[in-house]
């Protein structure tokens, strides 16, 4: 937890400040164009984005950070199989809620309450450090949002990211 305290205040160090007026979703197409060279060639994106002109006060470089680790862990959920990433986004007048689901390989029950742990990783040895969710799950905390995962084992997964208005 301390680590993951201290990687998080080094993404933060210089960017504190820059909180901003932010569109969800331009931050969704920037992100998945920073994100496409790691796309495997049999998985399909479908956008689904409801915010249109709604903007958050954010900073934007945490969430694209938060963003690129969902994305590029469905890509590699997907790697093996065709499959389909659908990102939905729509909002209400407290919240901006995203929805990233995959059709990948999913998450066993058991190991879904510890996804958002540091060093836990459901990757094979070398394939990930256990970081990436642990440091996505910090930056929405650091938002006041939450996130959160439902999983299907051979269907799927789906994150949750709710960010207050």
């Amino acid at each position: 937890k301390e680590i993951i305290s201290r990687l998080s205040d080094l993404s933060r160090k210089n960017t504190q400040n820059c909180f901003r007026e932010v569109s969800v979703d331009e931050l969704v197409r920037k992100t998945l164009t920073v994100a496409n060279p790691a796309k495997p060639e049999n998985v399909e994106i479908k956008l689904d984005l409801n915010c249109w002109d709604q903007r958050i006060t954010a900073n934007e470089i945490q969430l694209s950070q938060m963003l690129l680790n969902l994305i590029l862990n469905s890509f590699h959920a997907m790697a093996e199989r065709k499959g389909v990433l659908t990102i939905h986004s729509s909002f209400d007048e407290a919240n901006i809620r995203l929805r990233i689901q995959d059709t990948g390989c999913g998450i066993a029950p058991d190991e879904l309450p510890h996804i958002f742990e540091p060093f836990y990783t459901t990757k094979e040895f070398g394939k990930g450090t256990g970081l990436g969710l642990a440091i996505a799950a910090q930056m929405v905390e650091d938002h006041k949002g939450s996130i959160w995962a439902e999983s299907e084992p051979g269907q799927g997964t789906t994150f949750f990211v709710t960010l207050p208005r």
